[in-house]
């Protein structure tokens, strides 16, 4: 009886240290499972405080808006309204002999950069040198930008001033200036006259390649042009004015896009004598050249004060 009783004893106390040792694994459990649940709530308490100090009052402050461009694109400008045929624009040539019109839709603007001047001598400033047989390139500045300059242009039917345009176009007047100082325009004429156009001249004879280079633009702003405006002819291109140029008598010429830079404007002598030679224009005669008789520039005075 002993034995059987203190084997009783000793099983009911296994079954007590069993269900202890299942307790306390139970309260193990517990603590483990609220020990992780405190840790998660925490870090997400602590996610929202950060957000809310970096990201600030989303009812006062929102994010800026980003525009994309596309590198590639380009702006077209709007074709000119000039009533205009392309073979009626005024145009030197090129290199080659060439002639070239001019498009008749107006470029884009060009972004202005400083003028480059080139090295070639300068002339006296009282006409007495000697014109060269050909010149090294484009001058260097041989005139005083701060001055005002004149040209006295004597033709055969009459003579006409221009105020020369020093301060818009400081380079172009100036090769100019140089190229009259030179006597380069005496001798030459106007061979291309346009009714209600314009009378271009400054080609020595033929020679469609004169003077043998090229200065760059200084493009005036949209509706710049009007009649009696003296402007730089050129190939059609950006930058190859060189020496022709052509003054404005009529609506036609002054509704030109901007591709031609400004000279300067005639302030005497527009209704007498530049009438003359625009009523000299050919109706015939194919892209204005020749005009019904030629006309011949005797000389081209400069006047500096």
């Amino acid at each position: 009886m002993g034995t059987a009783k203190r084997e009783r004893q000793k099983a009911n106390r296994q079954a007590r240290l069993e269900e202890l040792a299942k307790q306390a694994r139970k309260e193990k459990t517990k603590k483990r499972g609220l020990t992780i649940g405190v840790v998660v709530v925490g870090g997400v308490l602590l996610l929202f405080g950060l957000a809310w100090l970096v990201g600030g009052d989303d009812d006062e402050t929102s994010t800026p808006a980003v525009t994309t461009v596309d590198p590639t694109a380009s702006t077209v400008a709007p074709a000119s309204t000039a009533p205009l045929d392309t073979a009626d624009l005024p145009a030197s040539t090129d290199a080659t002999g060439t002639t070239e019109a001019a498009a008749s839709t107006t470029a884009a603007p060009t972004t202005t950069v400083a003028f480059e001047f080139g090295e070639a001598d300068c002339p006296e400033e009282d006409g007495s040198s000697d014109l060269p047989d050909s010149f090294d390139g484009p001058p260097a500045l041989c005139i005083d930008p701060s001055k005002t300059y004149t040209a006295e242009v004597t033709t055969n039917k009459g003579a006409f001033t221009i105020e020369l345009n020093t301060e818009g176009a400081p380079g172009n007047v100036n090769n100019f200036v140089t190229l009259a100082r030179w006597g380069y325009y005496d001798g030459t004429g106007c061979h291309r006259i346009i009714a209600d156009f314009v009378v271009q001249c400054g080609r020595p004879g033929e020679d469609e390649t004169a003077p043998g280079y090229t200065v760059a633009d200084e493009l005036p702003g949209a509706g710049e042009y009007a009649e009696g405006v003296v402007a730089m002819a050129n190939t059609g291109a950006p930058n190859t004015g060189g020496g022709q140029w052509f003054i404005i008598t009529g609506p036609n010429g002054a509704s030109l896009p901007p591709q031609y830079t400004i000279l300067g404007t005639v302030t005497k002598g527009l209704d007498t004598t530049v009438q003359a030679l625009a009523n000299l224009a050919d109706p015939t005669a194919e892209n204005g050249v020749p005009p019904l008789v030629p006309v011949e520039i005797t000389s081209v005075t400069i006047t500096q004060s």
